[in-house]
């Protein structure tokens, strides 16, 4: 019987192509792309059509009832040659949706697809009980029905039509590569399908042309070197982008930071220059004009203090992402550091007219161990934020605890407000750097957008969290959870030391009529505001402007404390300080040297007192920490309380 079966001359472009699909096949085995999702659909095309291929060959060399082969298998060789062809063009159509509509923005057309698939499945299964697309006669001739070509053909036209289609479609967002490959395989493959179908099965082009196409395919887009150029393509437009962001965000810091220092830069050199009409010297001085210059200079004092709140913001964000900023845990009283607070936070309130509520659960213990400073910046941050957006009502700072154990509890923190509140949309972005949200309405409402990004960082280098609950146009929701240690040493009624530092700003509590100043600085008005808030002490101030003038004045005189610039020209604090402990002629060796600087970045304070000054006050002075630095750093001695001079 075998030797009755010969090859028929139709089916040699099949052969040839079976065999270097199958090269291919064994070529792309060991590819590293396989965890590819196109490369994978890939691999199951190449598998479907080597399958497809040996079926035809099978079919159109043995499904010949006059050569013995049975009719029952000459009909099911067909009907598998037709399967398995409609198959590989529907893994085809899938390719080029994988590769081309990532984002499935036509996903109906696919849908569509499976669907036409189905039928025609369905059709090719009654098709073996009803013979109404392919059959055998009972003499063995092959017949096709009217519906064998709608049917057959049919659903690869419109895989293959489809994948053109939607090729088109997307064609803007492919490379010239990508563009060329895949239409030369759609329109090759479609090509063959259409002149198989058109010659009613004569001429075997099918699968010989589709298997033309998966050939350019896997040379020209799924070769281990295609997919590393695409990955480093993919590198280089992903650190474009951040490259492109991180430029846009420079630039919107620039912006902000620009505007944010202005605005109260322009109220201090405006009020200054009132403030010199006022005293020109053809003015005659009374007692309205009087007046006038003092509220001037409370307009700059709280100018300058706006212009501070914005550097130490920024300084700030700055220590927390280099992660330079160190907590400070020590016992505190909590309602000190409450009270503390309160009088800033009512003045705020009251200028807009609102009401500013304080509760603090009595159960919460009063005695910690934390990090107070941080969480009274926490606070602060918080309530001005609430003042600030809310234009009628109230503020309410409400204080109470969770997870309460023998030695530890959780403050749970609520600020709430009747405030502007904030969009849905918006609340996922609430805590992001330089983050001012719905700038459009809240223009005229001053702000860096660092103040809650900062409360978040803080509160997590607390082992705590902050949240928010909003309402638009009805207010907001702030709630703060930070663990804390509970303090159970014994406590006397001692006086809340918030209350002592208040009494600083108040008066100056002691005088140093005995002592010796020397203030190095290369700004001249740094030197008349260090010696002015000196004068308050009394003793002796002397000033220079360099460190070559500061190394002769040690030489010449012992003082009892020296206070030093940083950044000055040709001597800087540093190096006249190395300088003034290698002089012989030196007379102050031993004087206390504090560091005075504007260089109030992250890790300075400890840099300074690693190179051995005593230490370290940040400018703009606050006559407060000038006034804690010269007690900690004078001899008892020297210090005499106000009611004893």
């Amino acid at each position: 019987m075998l030797g009755n079966y010969s090859i028929p001359p139709k089916t040699y472009f099949e052969i040839a192509s079976l065999g270097y699909l199958l090269i291919l096949y064994l070529i792309s085995f060991h590819d590293p792309n396989r965890n590819i999702r196109t490369y994978r659909v890939f691999r199951i095309l190449e598998l479907d059509m080597l399958l497809a291929l040996v079926v035809s060959i099978l079919t159109y060399t043995f499904a010949y009832p006059e050569l013995g082969t049975p009719i029952p298998v000459c009909t099911m060789l067909r009907t598998m040659d037709s399967v398995m062809c409609v198959l590989a063009s529907r893994i085809f159509a899938i390719y080029l949706f994988a590769y081309v509509d990532t984002d499935q923005r036509l996903k109906p057309i696919s849908v569509i697809g499976n669907i036409i698939f189905s039928v025609y499945l369905i059709c090719m299964v009654m098709n073996l009980f009803f013979k109404f697309i392919l059959w055998y006669t009972p003499e063995g001739v092959y017949m096709h029905g009217k519906l064998f070509v709608p049917i057959v053909f049919s659903a690869p036209i419109y895989y293959m039509a489809s994948g053109i289609f939607i090729l088109l479609k997307r064609l803007k967002i492919l490379h010239f590569r990508e563009k060329a490959a895949l239409s030369i395989a759609s329109l090759v493959t479609l090509f063959g399908t259409i002149i198989q179908a058109a010659t009613d099965g004569v001429i075997l082009l099918s699968l010989p042309f589709g298997s033309v196409g998966i050939f350019v395919l896997y040379f020209s887009l799924e070769t281990s070197d295609y997919h590393k150029l695409l990955r480093n393509n993919e590198k280089l437009r992903i650190a474009e982008r951040d490259a492109i962001k991180a430029n846009r965000a420079k630039s919107d810091f620039l912006a902000s930071m620009s505007h944010e220092i202005r605005t109260p830069l322009n109220a201090v050199l405006g009020m200054d220059e009132l403030i010199l009409r006022e005293t020109d010297e053809d003015a005659v001085p009374d007692s309205e004009s009087i007046k006038r210059i003092n509220e001037y200079a409370v307009n700059i004092r709280d100018a300058g203090q706006v212009l501070l709140y914005v550097i130490n913001d920024i300084l700030d964000l700055s220590k927390i992402e280099s992660g330079k900023m160190e907590l400070n845990p020590a016992p505190y009283r909590l309602s000190t550091l409450i009270d503390g607070i309160t009088p800033m936070i009512n003045v705020k309130a009251e200028q807009k007219g609102l009401v500013y509520i304080h509760k603090t659960d009595p159960s919460v213990p009063d005695y910690l161990i934390g990090d107070a400073l941080r969480i009274r910046q926490i606070l602060i941050n918080l309530l001005n934020n609430a003042v600030k957006y809310t234009k009628s009502g109230k503020v309410e700072l409400e204080v109470s605890m969770k997870d309460k154990t023998d030695d530890a509890v959780t403050l749970c923190i609520k600020i709430k407000d009747t405030g502007i509140g904030i969009r849905k949309e918006d609340l996922p972005k609430i805590f992001n750097d330089f983050q001012r949200l719905n700038e459009k309405n809240n223009e005229k409402i001053e702000g860096t957008g660092l103040g809650l990004a900062i409360v978040k960082r803080m509160t997590g280098l607390m082992d705590g969290t902050v949240s928010v609950e909003s309402e638009y146009g009805k207010g907001s929701v702030f709630t703060v959870l930070i663990p804390q240690k509970t303090d159970s040493s014994p406590h006397e009624n001692d006086p809340a030391p918030e209350v002592s530092k208040r009494k600083l700003l108040e008066k100056i509590y002691y005088r140093t009529p005995d002592c010796n100043y020397l203030v190095v600085d290369d700004n001249r008005l740094n030197l008349v505001v260090a010696q002015h808030f000196l004068d308050g002490l009394g003793g002796v101030i002397e000033t220079v402007m360099s460190g070559a003038e500061a190394l002769e004045k040690m030489k010449a005189k012992k003082y009892d404390l020296i206070f030093m610039d940083h950044m000055m020209p040709e001597l800087d604090g540093i190096k006249t300080y190395e300088l003034s402990l290698k002089d012989p002629e030196n007379l102050n060796i031993d004087t206390p040297m504090i560091m005075m600087t504007a260089n109030a970045l992250s890790g300075m304070r400890e840099e300074y007192l690693e190179k051995g000054f005593t230490d370290y006050l940040s400018k703009p002075l606050e006559i407060k920490e000038l006034l804690r630095v010269v007690a900690l750093h004078l001899p008892a001695d020297k210090i005499k309380p106000v009611m004893d001079i």
